[in-house]
């Protein structure tokens, strides 16, 4: 008797896990739905509508052909490939160089490689933007006053047109191609190269034919990557390409929009439809071009490891690590510091003085530009990476539909740029009656903001949880430990030093973002993205300069305190006879 009431308690207590595990993973299917994949419906539905959600207007296709047939729409179309063309070909030629030059060369300060584009790829683009502009604008650019104060009578150089805006993507994407690419070069066999040799091929003749080859998908993956960053791109294009009168998809979309009265929403969702349909296409090429094809270098026999000599060649490829270190971080630093201590940028005869700072740390305006984005990038970086942890949790361990479902959502703000986020967010809370008070609140645009960043947290979370295996979960479960607290007891103990690195960059992301905050930012509540846009719109690039600056000091003091802290943690543990902690990771986007 006893024994039969066990054994329906037992059969009781299982039926109420199971209908709680229903209902719990009922719900985060739902909320997957509600964040990510309900808002981008709103792309295909805002497409055959001319007009707001609110507004009642019926379904018609009159608009989207209308769309097509307006010849700005095939121009920004043509704009954006020639974009993406050049500047993924540059990007990706010279992050690939610099990956092989770092992986199987002895070209002196190779080892600076690494750090230096880690350093770049943190660095919000706004900020890369604005050091240039600063750099190379026609009138008072640092550039140009230099090559007047040598003799030039006309502008030495003018970085808002083709020119400057190739220049500017193609390196500020080249950082990404390189890290994506880094590995495929360490991990190839060199004794592939010495083999070729053998064979009577030459040095060109091997790299093209065995060296590129061999790392064949790392290539493919990076150019599709840029090619989607590219299309994406809007911080640029708006700031360099619309002065110059080149619109690509984003600063159109924006455009249409913001800028038309009344807006063209029709417009901006038929291009926003055609990025989708492009970037998908973009996925289905690299898997058209890689299938069949064996990339197997790394087998059971020792491979070579020893750098290539090149001989005196080797100081042309150091000469060109330190142009790309100027380029990249040094004259746009500079040039952002300078500017930020000049009363009146590009007026050397002011002298150099503290009064930006002092103004933008005081003046009302100012201080709650710089509270709220400390407050958006503390609170919107601890979501965005505890989403992507979760989400990356269960990718990894389920399998069938809710594994394939959370890959698909949380994949989608891949394929959107952050100003077709925004309209895409903006139209679902406006289509349901019962959201439409979100419109114009800081919470829509910390959410969205949030999405956003999910790409680059997601990537810090799937590295982090590729380093646990199953069978630490395994252990907690047998030791009668329910599944809630293996989440929190093992795994997120053993992944918060990930997890707050994550915090860290998913913040820094968001404090730089300018798209989001120019769409969705309310009346009153400006970042300080969307703050120094305007100040360098006004011509006030010195208080612009100082906002940036301030935000890249606190950034970098925050970094140091918890660098600082983990070696002192690690020396204490030291002290009192504990292993030290070894990270499960080392974060490289």
């Amino acid at each position: 008797m006893t024994a039969t009431i066990d054994f329906e308690r037992d059969r009781r207590a299982s039926q109420r896990r199971a209908v709680t595990g229903g209902t719990l993973w009922a719900v985060f299917i739902a909320a997957l739905t509600l964040i990510f994949v309900f808002p981008v419906s709103m792309i295909v539905i805002g497409a055959f509508r001319d007009g707001l959600p609110s507004d009642n207007i019926p379904f018609t296709i009159g608009g989207l052909v209308e769309a097509f047939q307006d010849p700005t729409t095939w121009s920004t179309m043509g704009n954006s490939v020639i974009l993406v063309l050049v500047c993924g070909t540059i990007s990706v030629a010279g992050g690939g160089l610099f990956a092989w030059v770092a992986a199987n060369t002895n070209v002196p300060g190779r080892k600076l490689l690494t750090p230096l584009m880690a350093v770049n790829l943190f660095v919000p683009p706004l900020f890369h933007t604005l050091g240039w502009i600063m750099l190379g604008n026609a009138q008072n650019g640092l550039i140009n006053q230099f090559a007047r104060m040598l003799g030039a009578t006309e502008p030495f150089m003018n970085i808002q047109g083709w020119g400057g805006l190739i220049l500017l993507m193609s390196l500020g994407y080249m950082p990404f191609a390189y890290l994506l690419m880094l590995g495929a070069f360490k991990n190839r066999d060199q004794s592939l190269d010495e083999a070729a040799a053998i064979s009577g091929a030459g040095a060109v003749r091997t790299f093209f034919t065995i060296t590129l080859p061999s790392v064949g998908p790392a290539i493919t993956g990076a150019a599709i990557l840029i090619a989607v960053l590219v299309f994406q791109a809007f911080d640029s294009p708006q700031l360099i390409g619309r002065q110059a009168n080149i619109f690509v998809f984003s600063t159109q979309i924006y455009h249409y929009v913001r800028d038309q009265a009344p807006a063209e929403y029709t417009k901006a969702f038929a291009l926003s439809l055609v990025l989708i349909v492009l970037v998908l296409a973009l996925f289905v090429a690299q898997r058209w071009l890689l299938r069949g094809r064996s990339f197997t270098t790394l087998t059971g026999k020792t491979s070579r490891r020893e750098p290539q000599e090149l001989g005196p060649v080797r100081w042309v490829f150091t000469a060109l690590i330190v142009v790309f270190m100027l380029l990249n971080l040094v004259l746009p630093l500079f040039a952002m510091i300078l500017g930020s201590l000049q009363p009146i940028f590009g007026v050397m005869s002011t002298g150099l003085t503290f009064d930006n700072y002092v103004e933008m740390l005081t003046d009302p305006v100012f201080s709650s530009s710089l509270a709220l984005t400390a407050w958006l990038a503390v609170i919107g970086g601890f979501g965005s990476i505890a989403i992507a942890m979760l989400t990356a949790y269960v990718t990894a361990r389920r399998t069938g539909f809710i594994r394939s479902y959370t890959s698909f959502a949380v994949w989608i703000p891949w394929a959107l740029p952050g100003i077709v986020l925004a309209l895409a967010y903006m139209f679902a809370v406006l289509y349901v009656p019962a959201f439409r008070g979100l419109y114009g609140s800081a919470f829509l645009m910390t959410l969205v903001l949030i999405v956003a960043t999910i790409p680059v947290s997601s990537r810090i979370a799937e590295g982090a949880l590729a380093q646990l295996s199953p069978e630490l979960e395994e252990a907690g479960r047998t030791s009668g430990a329910g599944s809630w607290r293996v989440l929190l007891s093992i795994v997120l103990r053993l992944v918060i030093p990930s997890f707050l690195s994550g915090w860290f960059l998913s913040a820094l992301f968001i404090s730089g973002n300018l798209a989001v905050p120019m769409l969705l930012a309310p009346p009153g509540l400006q970042p300080v993205s969307l703050t120094a846009f305007q100040q360098f719109l006004q011509g006030n690039m010195s208080q612009g300069a100082a906002l940036f600056m301030i935000i890249l000091v606190a950034a970098m003091a925050v970094l140091a305190i918890a660098a600082l802290s983990l070696k002192l943690g690690t020396r204490l543990r030291g002290r009192t006879g504990a292993a030290p902690a070894v990270p499960l990771t080392r974060i490289t986007p």
